[in-house]
C-alpha cells in the first residue's frame, strides 16, 4: 500500500480553496445568459412568424371571382347577400358605382362556375371577368395603393 496515492478530492477542499484565492461566485453563468437570450429571440420571432402563418393557412384556399354585371344596382343587392350566406363564400364586395362585384370564395367547396350558375338563377346577368387568388389581389391592390 506504500505506492498507492489517493485521488486528490475536488469538492472536499473547495471551500478551503475558494476563501484563500478570494474565488467568490457573483451574478449569472454563462449558460443561464445564453439561454435567456435564445429565449428572447425563439420569442420575438414567434411574436413575428405565427401570426403570418396562420392567416396563411386560413386564407390559401381562398379565390377571388371578378365580374362584370349588368342591371339595377338596387335589384342586385338581395342576389348578392343571399349569394354572400351561401356555403363556401366568404364576401361579395361591389365597386363604387355597382358595376363589378368580387366574389371571395373556399375553392375546396365552390368554384366561379357554380357561382356563373347562381347568379344566372336568380336573373343577374353577370361575366366572369377574372378568377385570381385572393392573396395575389391583396398584393395587387396593396401596390395599386401605393403601399409595399
Amino acid at each position: 500500500m506504500k505506492g498507492e496515492s489517493m485521488a486528490y478530492d475536488l469538492d472536499k477542499y473547495r471551500d478551503k480553496r475558494e476563501r484563500v484565492l478570494g474565488v467568490r461566485k457573483r451574478g449569472l453563468g454563462f449558460g443561464t445568459v445564453v439561454a435567456g437570450v435564445a429565449f428572447f429571440i425563439l420569442l420575438g420571432l414567434g411574436w413575428v412568424v405565427v401570426p403570418r402563418a396562420v392567416l396563411f393557412l386560413q386564407n390559401r384556399q381562398l379565390e377571388d371571382a371578378i365580374y362584370k354585371l349588368s342591371g339595377a344596382p338596387a335589384e342586385l343587392g338581395f342576389a348578392l347577400g343571399e349569394l354572400e350566406k351561401q356555403r363556401g363564400v366568404r364576401a361579395v364586395t361591389l365597386d363604387g358605382n355597382g358595376a363589378r362585384a368580387v366574389v371571395t370564395f373556399n375553392r375546396e367547396i365552390l368554384d366561379a362556375a357554380r357561382i356563373s350558375a347562381y347568379l344566372e338563377r336568380h336573373g343577374i346577368q353577370a361575366a366572369l371577368l377574372n378568377e385570381i387568388g385572393h392573396e395575389h389581389r391583396m398584393h395587387l391592390m396593396k401596390k395599386e395603393a401605393g403601399g409595399r
